[in-house]
């Protein structure tokens, strides 16, 4: 029964992992949670060995304490042994969640860019899917990451999007600011600045805070790029916005 709640578990996690974006972030959380917690009672172990159970004269007047408790049918918290299915059980556990997240760094892309529909739809598309990219963990593991490739996939649609039709809608330029955002260059930084200035005046997004926080990240990412101080400080190490 054992074996097969363990073995239960593992597929459970490990198709989550698989399935949904992010989901690597959970557990990875709960790996911290786990390592506290027998960190944390590790230190309760040695902790109660050297002061109560230990050959010191403290130590063994609280063993006189707890045989004289004993004889009485009460046994002293500080007596209980802390049972091993503590640590083997949390180590388990652990272990699931570990092989979950690593099922999450071989997880498939989605599709970076769509060829079919709109060209809201698509940008719109190209929008998500770099927001997506963005969520999973092995976009931040340069072995495992196509994120730099995917970025350039959805950057040459926008461009070529641009050649041929105006952009005109103040949310598309918003979509195409973000992905020229990520671009590789200082003219690449410019063109976002623009479209998501653009984006920003309309009244209709005056108040949307993603699209008004595009506006200064991308002023910001272009000055630095051309040497220059940044504006309105959101490049820096302590900017809390997801890029």
């Amino acid at each position: 029964m054992r074996k097969l709640t363990i073995f239960l578990g593992l597929i459970i996690v490990t198709t989550l992992s698989y399935l949904f974006n992010s989901f690597e972030f959970i557990l990875i959380a709960v790996i911290l949670v786990i390592a506290i917690f027998l960190i944390l009672l590790r230190l309760l172990q040695l902790f109660r060995k050297a002061n109560y159970l230990g050959p010191s004269s403290r130590g063994i007047r609280w063993k006189q304490i707890f045989n004289f408790e004993a004889s009485l049918g009460v046994l002293h918290p500080l007596a209980v042994p802390i049972k091993a299915c503590y640590f083997r059980n949390s180590l388990l556990l652990m272990l699931i969640c570990i092989s979950g997240v690593c099922i999450s760094l071989i997880r498939p892309y989605d599709k970076a860019v769509i060829h079919q529909g709109s060209l809201s739809e698509k940008l719109k598309f190209a929008y998500e899917s770099d927001q997506k990219d963005r969520i999973q963990l092995r976009s931040f593991l340069s072995y495992f990451s196509k994120l730099e490739q995917r970025d350039l996939k959805r950057l040459n649609q926008v461009k070529n999007i641009r050649k041929i039709n105006i952009i005109k809608k103040p949310r598309d330029k918003f979509y195409a600011a973000f992905i020229y955002h990520h671009g590789k260059d200082s003219i690449d930084y410019k063109t976002a600045s623009k479209l998501a200035t653009e984006a920003a005046l309309h009244s209709s997004l005056k108040n949307d805070y993603k699209v008004q926080w595009l506006r200064k990240a991308a002023h910001d990412r272009y000055l630095l790029a051309i040497g220059k101080q940044e504006k309105y400080n959101t490049q820096n190490n302590f900017s809390f916005d997801i890029e």
